[in-house]
């Protein structure tokens, strides 16, 4: 499984307020548990949330997801806003749809441009379509096929191996996306998805992974083919959605496709990974080859070097610390800049807030010193007097707050200060700990 769907496509960045209108996953049948927003972020899945990755097994555990006779696949997103989009679609003049003339198109292409180059000769074969896009899969191919595992671990692994990137919107959760395979499997006609199981995996990635395929239907997404079949009446037999009131249809339809929204914090993605790797889930076991084992000793590097340096900064220092006002002090000459040197300044606002304590000591230094050279990096003529590039200074320091994991609600406040503080305007003070 890759990390090929929708780079390109993601939406505004979306409010609290926006997740606090989906309900928070619970386990008690009285409780409403999944809500359709209808809108461009969560489509017409049925969604749900989890405030943290550590819920995901009390989720899994639930009597929802243990149905009797029902098998089900999942699939994990590093971004709440990607849809099931295949990578074919992307080209589409249709956003998200796959037409059969351009998915044969490509087929035929790639069938000629690797005749010579495969191992297995027979896979350029008419009949050996489905396996033949499975090998282009593989290899970064446009395809009308999506990743999906039959297990729900790796599927989170995937959602968050890879950090965020700086210059993307806001990403506040991951995503994990369940579909009922059995369902499917019984109603491929109705629905116009087919699942696909290759009989050849040379590289070992598909077992490794607990791995399967679906086909988009042509001329249609996954999500919209699935939810039409779901409530034809005429077609479908689930007498408990045909009675079911308007609230009560979303927590039904979940039992067939879902969409997972977990919590997306720097600290939390770390921790997330480690526990993942005590099961055997990472890089080195996922892709077993020279591939896997090289991205499997990059991360423990990194990691290692990320600790060695939290616990650097932990350690108590005889440094002052310099500290500011919250209202900005005009008419001072000399004010400290944002070059290097202003990171004790920067750390004692980031500990301004009691709701900072959350954060361990080192993590905060860290913050500070990344942000320090943030603002180095990032000034130019005349900042402090041109709005636009002011703007692009609190957005890189939000990022690195977000990234870093600083609480969500004081990112905002704090990117603001930090700016102000750099200004060369600002004058020395005392920071007071915000309420």
């Amino acid at each position: 499984m890759s990390e090929e769907v929708l780079a390109g496509e993601t939406f505004a960045p979306q409010s609290s307020d926006y997740f606090e209108r989906i309900p928070r996953w619970s386990a008690g049948d009285s409780v409403k548990r999944f809500e359709i927003m209808a809108d461009g972020i969560s489509g017409r899945i049925p969604v749900t949330r989890l405030e943290s990755w550590r819920e995901f097994t009390d989720l899994l555990e639930s009597d929802f997801y243990n149905r009797l006779g029902v098998q089900l696949v999942f699939r994990g997103h590093r971004r709440h806003d990607w849809s099931l989009m295949p990578t074919l679609g992307r080209i589409s003049s249709t956003k998200g749809i796959v037409s059969e003339e351009l998915a044969l198109a490509q087929l035929e292409r790639f069938r000629r441009a690797v005749r010579g180059r495969l191992k297995d000769t027979s896979l350029v074969d008419v009949e050996e379509a489905d396996e033949l896009w499975a090998v282009g899969q593989h290899y970064g191919l446009m395809t009308p096929l999506l990743d999906w595992t039959y297990s729900p671990y790796v599927a989170l692994f995937f959602a968050f191996q890879k950090e965020d990137s700086e210059d993307e919107a806001e990403n506040p959760y991951r995503a994990l996306y369940v579909l009922n395979k059995t369902y499917i499997t019984e109603h491929q006609e109705e629905t116009g998805i087919r699942l696909w199981e290759p009989r050849k995996d040379e590289h070992g990635r598909l077992v490794s992974q607990a791995g399967l395929f679906t086909f988009s239907p042509y001329g249609n997404t996954i999500e919209n083919k699935l939810t039409d079949a779901l409530t034809n009446e005429d077609g479908f037999d689930d007498e408990d959605l045909k009675n079911a009131s308007e609230d009560e249809q979303p927590d039904i339809l979940a039992r067939y496709i879902c969409k997972i929204y977990i919590r997306n914090t720097g600290p939390d993605r770390e921790a997330c990974l480690r526990h993942l790797r005590r099961m055997n889930v990472h890089h080195a076991s996922l892709f077993p080859d020279l591939l896997g084992a090289s991205e499997y000793c990059n991360i423990l590097t990194a990691e290692a070097e990320l600790e060695a340096e939290l616990q650097r900064l932990a350690k108590p220092t005889t440094d002052t610390v310099t500290v500011l006002p919250i209202e900005p002090v005009t008419g001072v000459v000399g004010a400290p800049s944002a070059a290097v040197g202003t990171s004790n300044i920067i750390e004692a606002i980031l500990r301004a807030n009691a709701e900072a304590a959350q954060v361990e000591p080192g993590r905060i230094a860290l913050i500070a010193q990344e942000l320090a050279q943030s603002l180095e990096r990032n000034q130019v003529v005349d900042w402090e007097s041109r709005d636009a590039a002011q703007a692009r200074l609190r957005n890189a320091a939000r990022v690195i707050l977000r990234k870093l994991g600083y609480p969500a609600s004081l990112r905002d406040e704090v990117a603001e200060r930090v700016v102000e503080m750099a200004k060369p305007t600002r004058g020395g003070g005392e920071v007071t700990e915000a309420a």
